[in-house]
């Protein structure tokens, strides 16, 4: 009834890659992700306090986040279940387990 995981299971219980630029399931494509310059992996380190309400004392910390930067954007909108499923739907026909052939 109840399943309590950390990220990396979070791909194996939804389904979700959490691999790239895409790996956070609430940004999707509006996200702040860079890639580290050593191994190209992407990073979501310092990519979330958009989410944080407008006043929260983080969104102005210089010192301990991304040195120098105040964070004013707002978070990226929450779609609809029926926005959801004109983005899923772009996918055509997706085959799951061994008879995917991948």
């Amino acid at each position: 009834m109840w399943t309590i995981n950390n990220f990396s299971t979070y791909k194996m219980v939804s389904g979700w890659s959490t691999h790239g630029k895409v790996a956070c399931p609430y940004c999707m494509e509006n996200n702040k992700a860079y890639t580290l310059t050593n191994r190209g992996k992407a990073s979501f380190f310092y990519c979330h306090r958009h989410f944080l309400p407008p006043n929260h004392r983080y969104r102005k910390n210089r010192n301990d986040f991304v040195v120098g930067r105040v964070e004013k954007d707002v978070a990226p909108p929450r779609l609809s279940g029926e926005e959801l499923f004109d983005v899923v739907s772009e996918y055509g026909d997706i085959v799951f387990g061994l008879q995917s052939g991948k």
